[in-house]
């Protein structure tokens, strides 16, 4: 990318985003079309740059000229952002994941010592049990009923193991996760957005100061640890954030992909044969729903430092960036003819569900335990586990959303359970 070669070419209208994320591989295909720098309207007019190409994506998260970090927004572009805009949540955050630089590294590094492969795998016993704990609960409901999988099985997992790992108190957690939940939300009107963000802050800083008040060997502890220390400071603001960001990122996009990777796999009878005959392992489903129907779909934001150029146009410097990370899935130009199709056979060719680069997901090699537990688990558990029809209130409805990417809710007819696995006790 070189602007001092680039054309000056802009589309002249933005493309509008649809902020209740009705069909956004639909979107994303005519974002696809539109070109490989294509200018969006977001909620409140608020004006940014769409990559959705793969190529060009993998080079912006990791050229070192596009920052994240809301303080490189550009300063009017900044202030026309209207009060209770529904994504300042995930652009204004002190956290690693709105840093750049140094301070990107130095909370990085904190981050990482609390997930690291070692004790991830440590924790692995634990989430077994969780996950038989789970589908013994769904093997006592009636066989011909449907059950909600996103609230019942998808949403207790991540939730569990998220707030166990940081110490979040169990009369807190449901709160907590309705509000964040609530938060990905982009149709959310800008009281709502008032009002939620007003709940999280205090709820967080209740949570923090609990634990100051009683440490535990939990992650919330050592990073209040981090605030004391003379090596790697840690801010009170930059705290609140890390936490905010660890239990959002993990439990939400845990979730999601669960819901994703059962749907694809009820839909896709084929596939879940060659799974369950162990011809493909289940990190296949993993990797191939991360990649064609992944947890996010659009997601701010960057900012360049300096002009950049893509596919020739100009991206001026502190304009914002979102990251199409659906769109990027089901690129032709990476993925092949048929990108479009849900294969666990595919020889991935390097998609970007969990990022690439400085900001590659911290938490991957938990989220990836979490994932291949939990899908193996139900489809062994529940051999003849079907989705509930239309007549048994089977309703696809997306969540509202154009940054998070799901169903709110999978009915399931369970049907009989199958004996459970001992080597999972």
């Amino acid at each position: 990318m070189d602007a001092d070669t680039a054309s000056t070419h802009q589309p002249p209208c933005p493309f509008v985003l649809d902020v209740k994320g009705t069909d956004q591989h639909a979107e994303n295909a005519r974002l696809r079309a539109a070109g490989r720098a294509v200018r969006v309207e977001l909620p409140g007019g608020v004006q940014a740059w769409a990559i959705p190409h793969h190529d060009d994506l993998r080079k912006v998260l990791t050229d070192p000229r596009v920052a994240k970090g809301i303080e490189h927004w550009d300063v009017r572009a900044r202030s026309e952002v209207p009060e209770g805009w529904p994504l300042i949540g995930f652009v204004s955050t002190n956290s690693v994941i709105n840093s750049h630089g140094a301070k990107h590294r130095r909370l990085r590094g904190l981050v990482d010592q609390a997930l690291t492969p070692a004790r991830v795998e440590a924790m692995r016993p634990h989430v077994e049990a969780l996950v038989a704990s789970l589908l013994d609960r769904l093997a006592g409901r009636p066989v011909d009923r449907p059950v909600d999988l996103r609230s019942l099985f998808a949403y207790p997992i991540p939730t569990t193991v998220i707030s166990d790992l940081l110490g979040i108190p169990k009369r807190k957690r449901r709160t907590l996760h309705v509000l964040t939940g609530v938060q990905t939300r982009t149709n959310n009107s800008p009281e709502q957005v008032v009002e939620i963000e007003g709940h999280i802050n205090d709820l967080l800083h209740d949570i923090i100061a609990e634990r100051r008040a009683a440490p535990q060997n939990d992650l919330i502890s050592s990073l209040i640890e981090a605030t004391l220390s003379d090596d790697d400071r840690l801010s009170e603001e930059e705290l609140v954030g890390t936490v905010l960001l660890m239990f959002f990122a993990g439990h939400q996009s845990i979730i999601n992909v669960i819901v994703n990777a059962s749907h694809a796999l009820f839909t896709h009878p084929e596939q879940l044969a060659l799974v369950r005959s162990e011809q493909w392992p289940w990190s296949a489903v993993v990797e191939e729903t991360m990649r064609w129907n992944g947890a996010v779909n659009q997601f701010p934001m960057r900012y360049p430092l300096e002009d950049i150029e893509i596919g020739g146009t100009v991206i001026k410097k502190g304009e914002a960036i979102l990251s199409s990370f659906g769109s990027a899935g089901r690129d032709p130009a990476q993925h092949g003819p048929d990108a479009d199709e849900f294969d666990i056979r595919r020889r991935q060719a390097g998609h970007l569900g969990f990022g690439h680069g400085p900001h590659f997901c911290v938490g991957v090699h938990l989220a990836r335990l979490q994932l291949e537990t939990a899908l193996a688990g139900f489809f062994s558990r529940f051999p003849h586990a079907s989705l509930a029809t239309p007549e048994q209130q089977w309703n696809p409805t997306p969540v509202p959303s154009f940054v998070s990417n799901s169903l709110e809710c999978l009915p399931v007819l369970l049907g009989p359970a199958a004996a459970p696995n001992p080597a999972s006790r």
